[in-house]
């Protein structure tokens, strides 16, 4: 069941943060696309949940050496480099 990923950065956004709210963070605690994930306690394993998400959801998988700050930063920066990287595909 996987999406076609179009650069659509707030769908992609939105998308994000629908999985992390419902499926990571606490009942009554959400997160806002620009909020930090360290800020709001999404440790390691939460990150690994949402890299398998936009594997499954979007067909991209995020090397290693671009899981840095200024692309998982927060559900923003993310979907700006999901868009980039489907967009050079």
């Amino acid at each position: 069941m996987s999406a076609s990923l179009r650069p659509d950065i707030d769908g992609v956004t939105d998308a994000l943060i629908g999985f992390i709210n419902t499926q990571i963070m606490a009942p009554g605690r959400s997160i806002t696309p620009t909020d930090s994930f360290e800020g709001a306690g999404i440790d390691s394993m939460a990150l690994l949940k949402i890299l398998l998400y936009v594997e499954t959801e979007f067909g991209i998988w995020i090397p290693d050496e671009d899981q840095v700050d200024e692309h998982i930063a927060n559900a923003r920066t993310l979907a700006e480099y999901l868009c980039r990287r489907a967009s050079a595909a």
